[in-house]
């Protein structure tokens, strides 16, 4: 038997991806690099907006014109959870969600000895973008950052304890189930072990690893840059209201990684700079906070590298909200902006808001972003 794997989505759907080609090879199923050589072929599959729910689609189309006629096509990631109708067209043989990986088991009843829970989380993966693994003085802060989502990543936790009002993807991947103590820091002696240069933290809420087991984050972090090594430590989509939270404890750790210089880069996504537009959003926390919050970081501790996410042109968005997001971003002076034009998914609260910007409001927006943040920023979506 032959299986194709294939995958259009963010680094934790790569992650998917290569545990089920791993998942396969223990069980003897050989990968095809081609779908039209393939008995079956899984593909998993994003859709946290319509933007990429659409390429998702598109890829499934690609797959199903070019599988040989009885071949099967099996879908997984986040489109089957969030928006199970579009794949009627299909002839999908089956299903499956971050979450539920475990049912390519009764999938592949009769062809499988190793259960998909036997198979650990993987921490890299073919379909990485990056062909870079080390870290040279000359590279940008979203250089590195880059470069590190590509090398050895760690995923802490799935799911999220929030629930903003412009996502769906916690349909696919659920309330928070952070990852034990002890795997992770198995998982991190492992990379220390072998001199890999860059480790990534990642998660469906990163920074609220711990809630949902008693711990926090900002523990778990002091315990790995306690860790003798040559290594960099990135944090990736780690919300900035955990932080806020938790900021006594960030501090501590802060402090500790002055002497230490193993912690580089904290991705903390705001997403707005206007208190009212956050209220609609749904995020839990204040500008005023997040100014102060990061700000501190900037002035005592300017070693730490600080990213994060604009979403441009929510619904309500007016030129006073705008402006106020110039006016942080200015305030805490980021390394590197992700600036997103608004696209929302149909099945998002926020779809139901009023007031939707049009594309040329939103265009004329991320041409003043640019301007004002120059090559800090990357627009996307327009």
């Amino acid at each position: 038997m032959k299986v194709h794997v294939d995958c259009h989505g963010c680094e934790q759907r790569e992650l998917d991806a290569e545990r089920v080609i791993n998942y396969l090879k223990a069980n003897g199923i050989e990968i095809s690099n081609s779908p039209s050589a393939a008995d079956s072929i899984i593909y998993v599959t994003c859709a946290v907006d319509t933007a990429n729910e659409k390429q998702s689609l598109q890829g499934l189309e690609r797959l199903a014109s070019e599988k040989a006629k009885d071949a099967s096509i099996i879908v997984g990631g986040c489109l089957p959870s969030i928006s199970p109708e579009k794949l009627k067209d299909f002839n999908v043989a089956a299903t499956f969600s971050p979450r539920t990986m475990e049912s390519l088991d009764s999938i592949f009843t009769g062809k499988i000895s190793v259960l998909m829970s036997q198979i650990p989380e993987p921490n890299k993966t073919r379909f990485d973008k990056t062909a870079k693994s080390v870290l040279e003085d000359s590279l940008s802060p979203r250089d590195e950052y880059e470069i590190a989502k590509s090398g050895f990543k760690i995923r802490v936790n799935q799911g999220c304890l929030l629930s903003c009002s412009y996502c769906v993807i916690k349909e696919a991947t659920a309330r928070l189930s952070s990852t034990p103590w002890d795997n992770v820091i198995t998982q991190f002696e492992e990379a220390v072990d072998r001199g890999e240069p860059t480790i990534m933290l990642m998660g469906g809420d990163t920074g609220a690893y711990g809630y949902d087991t008693g711990t926090r984050f900002h523990k778990l972090l002091m315990q790995l840059i306690s860790t003798e090594g040559d290594y960099k430590l990135f944090v990736h989509d780690f919300n900035v209201n955990w932080l806020l939270r938790d900021m006594d404890g960030y501090k501590e750790v802060f402090q500790y990684n002055d002497n230490v210089g193993r912690l580089r880069t904290l991705d903390l996504p705001v997403q707005s700079g206007s208190n009212r537009i956050l209220r609609a959003m749904k995020r839990p926390y204040k500008t005023e906070d997040v100014i102060d919050g990061l700000t501190y970081i900037r002035r005592q501790h300017p070693s730490i590298h600080m990213g994060t996410h604009i979403i441009i042109g929510f619904p309500g968005e007016e030129e006073a909200d705008f402006r106020g997001t110039l006016r942080l971003l200015a305030q805490v002076d980021f390394d590197f902006v992700t600036a997103f034009a608004y696209s929302e998914h149909s099945r998002a609260a926020s779809s139901n808001l009023p007031e939707k910007n049009s594309y040329e409001t939103i265009a004329e927006r991320a041409t003043r972003m640019k301007d004002f943040l120059g090559d800090r920023v990357k627009v996307l979506g327009v």
